[in-house]
């Protein structure tokens, strides 16, 4: 190193606790036995039982200290400038306890073990300062005293191949939705060619960083660096900068640059156009998340960026969106949904052309705020996934917690279900009002039900009805839309009734998938999909929690609609025994065929919810004591019983939201409602 980088470091060691304290011309023995080490992204600094050959000082990024537990990797911690890597094992001589991976592209300070030893042996008085600091550690450690922590920031790269208009709004609702949903400190980086822009459109001055002041910049000095952003009325930062004054000489030091924007803000969204540079390129390198946003109107610029970004992002960071209708079904599969669709409207392009704000141009078009927010909540992690259990006429019960979901404004960003819960939760993936539910359910009686159940009976042989009628039920709520057109990303499941095994149906034709999820074995013939015979998913999976948190929610909400086979009673009162005869039932009272037959299904399904229970966060059980699973003739009850429930659980549910926490400076909900 030459003598103005071993001053720098100097003062940096001052900061470092195991060498805080230290005599300044101690301090610079150390400075001079550094070496610089840099490592790009998702490298290993080293591993779980590796010998301990250097200590490490993160200079610049963040790693994750994991360590295995079996088969099982356990994530420690996270970790930024500053803190010490690999110290225990130099002084000790004992292997590496955990593996240490980069988050993004890290520069380390690293001391050999043997210049460490050196210098403890010519100077005596660190090693009786370290003997200190590190028995204080341990003295902690014991204590349950957790080790400082740096939680993981995000990193997003939205590059948009779409009109102008569409780019600056999209860019600055994506970066305040980033800041509402999450309650965090938000960045939002302009990298357009016209960078500046999205600032005037949040009302900011559009004073872009020109490559001279970022030439005369330390990009390691963060009291500089920080005055370059402006301050949005929410709380919102706006950096406007111009890729191409990131290239040349200033582009080895992007990564300098990323991380410090890593270490002062949560969640940073670098908003990117045009030809995939060079520049641009290190941008999504460093980027945790690519989201490629496409349009019709842009489609070539975005195929090509497709083919462009192959060999640089890999498809586990790759999100592909598109803005307007009809989207590539490449972007479908994304989602198994419409949730990377955002809608746009002629209307909205009217909007800003006429000069209004941002705001007012998306009050035309609720459905396009609405796709921004799931986005934004989808990289956030704070998405909200919804397991609607089974129940037959118990699952009335949903429609009364979907109602007050709505009311309450708890969004829902991935939904699962069994049986009537597939039915129930499909209708509100495709955009189904809960009102509308209710309307449909208090149509529906036994009468209506019988009606057409017997006109379907078959020759018994693997099933009493053929499942025809229910079929075409199904049809006309659902028509022909395949679980690519949820507008929520949508799962079933149904059980395959020859290997027992839980069968979770994301794809194909959705009213013959809620079909094969609701077909109660003996009453319904299996739906033959696929090659195999599919029966109802709740004799497996009541409550499908599991396939939501497996689709990536991360607030998890279960509607168990379960209770013990003794619960099922349909308010009747147990048939005395027969006087004379102790513990014998009156012969008219013992329970039939089908009786025995569905208690036997209620007891299984009320052993396996209650075993898979604790996986939610919030468990919402209705109370249902007294309905059975044919009583659809009492639809305005149960559903009354489903608001009751959920009612009950709103503080709770809100308290794992961050949108509902008072965070944010400036509310910025507008009249935002929930569909």
């Amino acid at each position: 190193m030459i003598p103005e980088e071993i001053s720098s470091w100097e003062l940096f060691l001052v900061g470092i606790p195991i060498f805080s304290g230290l005599p300044k011309a101690e301090l610079r023995k150390i400075a001079q036995k550094i070496q610089l080490l840099s490592l790009p992204k998702g490298a290993t600094l080293f591993r779980q039982g590796d010998e301990p050959e250097d200590l490490f000082i993160i200079a610049s990024g963040l790693v994750r200290v994991v360590h295995l537990r079996g088969s099982e990797e356990i994530v420690d911690a996270f970790l930024g400038r500053g803190e010490t890597l690999g110290e225990g094992g130099v002084l000790t001589g004992e292997r590496r306890t955990a593996t240490v991976q980069l988050v993004s592209t890290c520069e380390f300070l690293k001391l050999s073990r043997g210049d460490f030893y050196e210098i403890l042996n010519e100077n005596p008085s660190i090693s009786i300062h370290l003997t200190h600091v590190l028995t204080k550690r341990l003295i902690q450690t014991t204590r349950g005293v957790p080790k400082k922590t740096v939680e993981a920031t995000q990193f997003f790269a939205f590059y948009c191949a779409c009109e102008t208009d569409e780019r600056h709004l999209l860019s600055a609702h994506l970066g305040l939705q980033l800041l509402e949903q999450t309650r965090r400190r938000v960045l939002l980086i302009d990298m357009n060619p016209d960078a500046g822009a999205v600032a005037r459109s949040l009302g900011l001055k559009s004073a872009s960083v020109t490559r001279q002041l970022l030439l005369n910049i330390n990009l390691r000095d963060p009291g500089r660096i920080r005055t370059l952003s402006q301050q949005h009325a929410s709380g919102l930062e706006v950096l406007s900068i111009p890729a191409e004054n990131l290239s040349g000489s200033l582009l080895t030091g992007i990564y300098l640059f990323v991380n410090f924007l890593r270490e002062t803000h949560d969640l940073v969204l670098v908003a990117l156009s045009g030809p995939m540079g060079a520049v641009e390129e290190k941008v999504l390198l460093e980027a945790d998340k690519v989201i490629l946003l496409g349009s019709a109107s842009c489609l070539s610029s975005y195929q090509k960026l497709k083919e462009e970004f192959a060999p640089v992002v890999p498809e586990a960071r790759l999100l592909k969106a598109w803005c307007g209708d009809n989207p590539p079904e490449d972007v479908l599969r994304e989602g198994l949904g419409r949730d990377l669709v955002i809608p746009w409207t002629s209307a909205i392009k009217e909007k800003m052309n006429s000069g209004v704000g941002i705001y007012e141009a998306l009050e035309t078009s609720p459905k396009t705020r609405l796709a921004v927010e799931r986005l934004a909540r989808r990289l956030g992690r704070v998405r909200v996934g919804l397991a609607c259990g089974s129940g037959a006429a118990l699952g009335y019960s949903i429609i009364g917690v979907l109602k007050v979901f709505k009311r309450e404004g708890i969004p829902i960003d991935l939904i699962s279900g069994s049986s009537m819960g597939a039915l129930i939760g499909g209708l509100s993936a495709i955009g189904m009002e809960p009102e509308e539910m209710e309307a449909i359910a208090l149509r529906i009686d036994k009468f209506w039900m019988y009606s057409r159940l017997f006109l379907d009976l078959s020759i018994p042989h693997s099933g009493i009805f053929s499942g025809g009628s229910l079929l075409n039920l199904y049809r006309s709520l659902f028509g022909q839309k395949k679980f690519s057109d949820c507008e929520i990303p949508f799962a079933c499941v149904a059980t395959d009734i020859e290997t027992g095994e839980e069968i979770v149906i994301n794809e194909g034709n959705l009213a013959e998938s809620v079909r094969a999820s609701s077909s109660l074995p003996v009453i319904f013939e299996p739906c033959l999909m696929n090659g195999r015979y599919l029966v109802d998913g709740g004799l497996i999976n009541p409550v499908p929690i599991r396939v939501v948190a497996d689709q990536g929610a991360d607030i998890l909400v279960s509607i168990n609609l379960t209770l013990p086979a003794s619960s099922y009673t349909g308010g009747k009162k147990p048939v005395p025994e027969e006087p004379g005869l102790p513990g014998l039932p009156h012969i008219f009272g013992s329970p039939n065929l089908a009786r025995v037959f569905f208690h036997m299904i209620y007891t299984a399904e009320y052993e396996i919810a209650k075993s898979r229970s604790g996986l939610s966060q919030i468990v919402i059980q209705p109370d249902l004591q007294g309905f059975s699973w044919s009583d659809l003739q009492r639809a305005r009850e149960i559903i009354r019983a489903g608001e009751e429930a959920a009612e009950k659980h709103i503080p709770s549910i809100k308290a794992l939201i961050p949108y509902f926490s008072d965070r944010c400076q400036v509310p910025l909900r507008l009249s935002s409602s929930w569909r």
